[in-house]
């Protein structure tokens, strides 16, 4: 009993949450909404902070909203290294894997789910590729971010990163400031080529491919392995369980999006009736977001307590 406590002490450090990394994750988040449902009344913001195009060198997009999904990877690389300070062997290595494929998995089927039964026509498409949707790999096909669920590409992206997360820890570990020179060598050389001669398929690589991202991950878990945040451990319940529900508003967002605006297809005639339906689609897009934390909160702890789990993965 002892070994099996100090074996999970060792691949954990649950936790305190870091303030810090929950304000940034729903300042993205909030980012990457927002470009998708732009307010049209204010153009010259949008033109500023959200125009399309490459800077510097092709390395980073002009809206910023693109770079908040560099955040997003950022956080994601110093959220890890901050509650995993050890993955020793290969079982440990299998269950960290679950345990991240339990955290993005449920909620992404739900989000397919729901763009099914509220998009039917996504079913006219090929069966194969709604199927292979459900992997979260479909963007590899080049055929766009996902017929269902266009925020897909994320787990991609996100998953590839998890899959080398304990090399890259390692790696950046060992040999700090010049691996991260590195590495931003790569991602910046990488997004540069793919930037430049840019086609549909080569953007969508730009997204997932794990040499475009390798940087903003591992400055996160830099960052963290030499503790260069603000360190306030100080509970906040609002701040988290905003940051929590954030990533199911990033997840369902242009799911959304698609259903609300298609019922608003005459456009607003007044502005006071466009600010009402933008209220309006932020509600709901809030409301069903909270509804599927909680169904996936559920099945997380309903996989993650069963015996049968606990006993095949050695929780």
């Amino acid at each position: 009993m002892k070994e099996k406590n100090k074996k999970k002490q060792i691949e954990t450090k649950k936790s305190q949450r870091i303030v810090f990394f929950d304000f940034l994750r729903i300042f993205f988040v909030a980012l990457i909404v927002y470009v998708h449902n732009q307010i049209i009344f204010i153009p010259w913001f949008n033109n500023t902070f959200f125009s399309s195009g490459y800077f510097p060198f092709n390395i980073y997009t002009l809206s910023i909203s693109g770079i908040a999904v560099y955040g997003l990877i950022f956080i994601s690389g110093a959220v890890l290294e901050y509650n995993y300070i050890r993955i020793e062997d290969f079982s440990a290595y299998i269950r960290f894997l679950f345990k991240r494929f339990i955290r993005l998995y449920p909620a992404f089927w739900i989000s397919l789910i729901l763009g099914i039964l509220l998009l039917p026509a996504v079913l006219q498409k090929n069966i194969f590729d709604l199927i292979f949707e459900f992997t979260g790999f479909f963007v590899i096909l080049g055929q766009g971010p996902g017929n269902i669920n266009p925020m897909g590409w994320f787990i991609a992206a996100i998953v590839s990163l998890y899959i080398l997360y304990p090399y890259l820890s390692k790696i950046v570990k060992k040999y700090q400031l010049r691996s991260l020179l590195l590495f931003m060598i790569i991602s910046y050389l990488s997004r540069y080529l793919l930037f430049t001669y840019n086609t549909s398929t080569l953007n969508l690589l730009s997204r997932w491919f794990p040499l475009c991202n390798l940087f903003e991950f591992c400055l996160g878990i830099y960052i963290v392995q030499n503790k260069i945040y603000p360190d306030n451990n100080k509970y906040h319940p609002i701040i988290h369980q905003l940051a929590d529900l954030s990533f199911y508003v990033f997840l369902f967002h242009v799911i959304i999006n698609e259903v609300f605006f298609s019922m608003y297809s005459m456009g607003f005639p007044t502005l006071l009736d466009y600010v009402i339906a933008y209220l309006e689609l932020m509600g709901i897009l809030i409301l069903v977001s909270w509804i599927a934390m909680i169904i996936d909160k559920r099945i997380q702890q309903t996989i993650l307590k069963s015996e049968k789990i606990k006993n095949y993965f050695k929780f």
